[in-house]
């Protein structure tokens, strides 16, 4: 059964990987391409474990460079999520200190490689068992590190695609903070193992370690088959995108002025008459580029004048009349066919969730405390 468990575990992984790196549906192709590596790295993990439960033997330069993956994981799985959150960013050459580690793990193979260090070895069982021990901690200390750090860009990534984003739930990576979350349940895994050595003379720790492994790559297949593009825009569009990205990281004085204030007000009404004219907010897709394309500005000029002129977000303004409007219709006694969930996609919401969190933070009230709270009572006879 145990045997079982972990080789399901090893299949599920692999097949993970190669979907992941093939992206069928070629979305965040980089993103996707750096997380494809990460499980796959996971994999190359399995292999040693699989080994040597079913009793086979491996040859040991091929284990070296196998195990090289533990050195590797980590900073791969951080790298997914950079490029997730910033396709376009450029490769540089301080990422391979990512990985120097693994660097000097793989010199020291193909040095012992030459040496023909493995006919020669006196090194104690005692000595090895105690090195790997130590590897293996700086592996699990490594990828916890790595996750917390990823996590961290996460929540900065949630902040910034309110700035050209009116509808966040599909784009906000919470799928990936998800991944993490497996992530570290695998590693904590991994690292009481190392610790306590349970696998190796409790078959129980080892059968409940084996299913915690499964579930982990489960939950990381479940969210990673979810995701959604993040910027299905062209490229000049995500490279302006960016530029708005790290443009508000700025302090305020450090910011450019775009234009003067006679033009910012004139730009100010133009989007206030098509808001009240054509009102675009009703387009649950509605993005920063496609309102940008409507009143024939640039996406940067634009996210500029929503910023300065309104002192909101492109989220938080375009949400702001979407509540506004979703009031209108719970008070419009000829929209009582609709209940909550309809008026929510009605005025561009694309989910339950978003339109009571943005309605009760916008109001102090749930939209259906408000709609009770404005009923007219029943007249007294």
């Amino acid at each position: 059964m145990n045997f079982f468990i972990y080789i399901l575990f090893c299949g599920s992984t692999l097949l993970l990987a190669f979907l992941l790196l093939v992206n069928p549906q070629k979305v965040n192709t980089k993103g996707n391409l750096w997380l494809g590596m990460f499980v796959f790295s996971l994999f190359l993990l399995t292999v040693e474990e699989a080994l040597e439960i079913s009793h086979h033997t491996i040859n040991e330069t091929l284990l070296s460079f196998i195990t090289l993956a533990c050195f590797v994981v980590a900073p791969v799985f951080f790298l997914s999520v950079c490029y997730f959150i910033a396709p376009e960013r450029k490769w540089k050459k301080t990422n391979f200190l990512h990985f120097g580690f693994a660097f000097v793990m793989l010199l020291s193979v193909l040095l012992s490689m030459i040496e023909n260090a493995p006919d020669n070895d006196d090194t104690s069982p005692e000595l090895k068992k105690t090195i790997s021990l130590v590897f293996n901690l700086i592996c699990c200390t490594q990828l916890f590190l790595y996750v917390v750090v990823s996590y961290r860009k996460i929540v900065n990534h949630r902040k910034h695609i309110r700035l050209y984003s009116s509808s966040v739930e599909n784009i906000d990576l919470k799928w990936l903070q998800y991944i993490g979350i497996g992530v570290v349940l695998m590693a904590s895994v991994w690292a009481l193992e190392i610790l306590l050595g349970l696998s190796e003379t409790n078959v129980l720790f080892d059968t409940l370690s084996n299913i915690a492994y499964l579930f982990g790559i489960l939950l990381i297949a479940y969210h990673a088959m979810k995701q959604k593009e993040i910027y299905p825009f062209s490229d000049i569009e995500k490279n302006e995108i960016l530029e708005i990205v790290s443009e508000i990281e700025m302090p305020v004085e450090n910011r450019k002025k775009l234009v003067s204030d006679d033009k910012l007000e004139e730009i100010k009404n133009a989007l206030m008459q098509l808001i009240a004219t054509e009102k675009p907010y009703l387009d649950c897709e509605l993005s920063l580029v496609k309102l940008a394309q409507q009143m024939n500005l640039s996406t940067h000029l634009l996210s500029y004048t929503i910023n300065t002129g309104f002192d909101e977000n492109f989220y938080q303004f375009i949400n702001r009349y979407r509540i506004d409007e979703a009031k209108k219709m719970v008070l419009d006694p000829q929209m009582g066919h609709l209940n909550l969930v309809g008026i929510a996609f009605a005025v561009g919401f694309n989910s339950k969730t978003a339109f009571n969190t943005a309605f009760k933070k916008a109001t102090g009230q749930t939209p259906s405390e408000f709609k009770k709270s404005t009923l007219l009572p029943d007249p007294v006879l």
